[in-house]
């Protein structure tokens, strides 16, 4: 099996100057690949990978963006990541399934630090203040060596800033960009506002071929300074530029609320997303967690509806792969909360371990444990396993997957009747705020019904819900 690995690995990169064999090259493995591919999931994508290059699909496009624009360092890392942690990982993630009795989550999201460079309206990691503690480097290392004998190859760094953390961490020598290098068979998706992205940290960056920089932007210029500060648009522009001359993979990190909707769903915006080399970008709802939320950022169901409608019409036209942490529900089957399989949890930078970058509560930190698996201890946890639950008994449509905004009843009962307690102080969203969620609940749950059972958009999928739990797709 090593043997094949490499040779599948190698291939891909060998072929990384001629776009057209490279391309040729992957369709045969999506044919022979079928044979050993260790589960019906796995089938099913490679069958994907070959409609697609017979059919000269946008996700071809995207590959051959990828393959011209980017260092071709990253493709050493996408193909080592396509099998070390999907498909190697997956195998890896079944025998600790047998020895744990539970499948473990796919990755996690580590948020080092609080402290950022910015000052963005409604942000809820801005919430904790530039003087709070950090993770040192040997946390990080801590909770990489133990997702990593889950089989997990994939990390996502959060913050806070995290790239005024990429020469060095708080105190110490080493930094993000020392961690990306250590761990150089792991994948890096780093979330950044990127003002702070130079030449220097764009060719390191590309030289690595394992981390990707999701940057923060808001619109265009009105929207992005509007909400991160004068000048900020252009010191972002700037940064993608940069990356992009340097041949960097990087992406887009969108947050929609009621003051850019119209924009950031624009086919306009997404142009300029793809013209300025953004390869994906993440839609993120504006949710109204931690202290002080603004409430007039609060989107309407029927603009969730809208975006949902576009961001899924993008994904499946256009050569930029994009993705709502909402909306595409359909595509992970719900919510990836609480360390559901192939889903997540995170650390933030206090050691607290919650069930999602949103989920602003917790009963685990990695520091007051002597376990060797603390991670693990909170994915056993009853207040994990009570978010999972409510995945289960609540969830009937991935278009409304979210514990918080879709089914709010089931994080306040997880927090109410177990040992989490909030993350941070002020947080009104299952005290004040929740009768206004839970009617915004109720309201998207006949929108989405709709949507799920006769808009015909998710026929394609309906394969993936015969369980019972599920409605079917229309």
């Amino acid at each position: 099996m090593l043997k094949i690995k490499e040779r599948v690995i190698n291939a891909v990169v060998n072929l990384s100057d001629d776009e057209d064999r490279l391309i040729s090259h992957l369709n045969t493995i999506s044919r022979v690949g079928q044979h050993i591919a260790p589960t019906h999931a796995h089938r099913k994508q490679l069958r994907q990978l070959k409609w697609a290059i017979d059919h000269d699909h946008s996700a071809i496009q995207l590959i051959r963006k990828i393959v011209s624009d980017t260092n071709h360092s990253y493709l050493r890392g996408l193909a080592n990541l396509f099998v070390e942690h999907g498909w190697e990982g997956y195998r890896q993630r079944k025998r600790f399934e047998r020895e744990h009795g539970l499948f473990p989550p796919s990755f996690v999201v580590i948020s080092a630090l609080a402290a950022c460079n910015l000052k963005c309206v409604g942000c809820y990691a801005g919430a904790y203040g530039d003087k709070e503690p950090n993770l040192s480097y040997q946390d990080m290392e801590r909770i990489i060596e133990e997702v990593r004998e889950w089989g997990c190859r994939f990390i996502v760094l959060s913050g806070g800033e995290p790239t005024m953390f990429w020469n060095r961490v708080r105190g110490e020598e080493r930094g993000l960009r020392d961690l990306c290098e250590q761990y150089h068979d792991m994948a890096f998706l780093m979330y950044t506002n990127g003002t702070l992205i130079d030449e220097q940290m764009a060719r390191e960056m590309a030289e690595l071929g394992n981390i990707t920089p999701a940057i923060s932007v808001e619109g265009f210029r009105e929207q992005t300074d509007a909400r991160r500060g004068q000048g900020v648009f252009d010191k972002v522009m700037s940064a993608m530029d940069t990356l992009h001359q340097k041949r960097a993979l990087f992406g887009a990190s969108v947050t929609y609320t009621t003051q850019n909707i119209d924009v950031v769903s624009s086919d306009e915006f997404v142009e300029m997303l793809i013209d300025k080399g953004c390869i994906y970008a993440w839609y993120f709802m504006y949710v109204p967690v931690g202290r002080d939320p603004d409430l007039t950022l609060v989107i309407s169901p029927d603009q969730r509806k809208h975006v949902a409608q576009k961001t899924w019409e993008w994904l499946t036209t256009r050569p930029i792969f994009i993705a709502d942490f909402w909306n595409s529900g359909p595509l992970v089957k719900g919510c990836i909360a609480a360390g559901r399989p192939n889903g997540y949890m995170h650390i933030n930078h206090l050691g607290d371990i919650c069930p999602c970058v949103f989920m602003l509560y917790s009963a685990h930190n990695i520091h007051d444990t002597d376990s060797e698996t603390p991670l693990l201890d909170a994915v056993k946890s009853d207040f994990f396993a009570k978010i999972r639950a409510g995945q289960r008994e609540k969830e009937h449509n991935p278009l409304a997957p979210c514990q918080i905004v879709d089914h709010p009843e089931v994080l306040k009962e997880a927090v109410e009747t177990t040992t989490a307690h909030s993350t941070q102080e002020g947080q009104t969203i299952l005290t004040e705020l929740h009768p206004m969620i839970a009617d915004r609940a109720r309201q998207w749950q006949r929108i989405s019904d709709e949507m799920w059972t006769h808009s015909g958009i998710y026929k394609g999928l309906a394969d993936q819900y015969n369980d019972e739990q599920w409605m079917r797709p229309g």
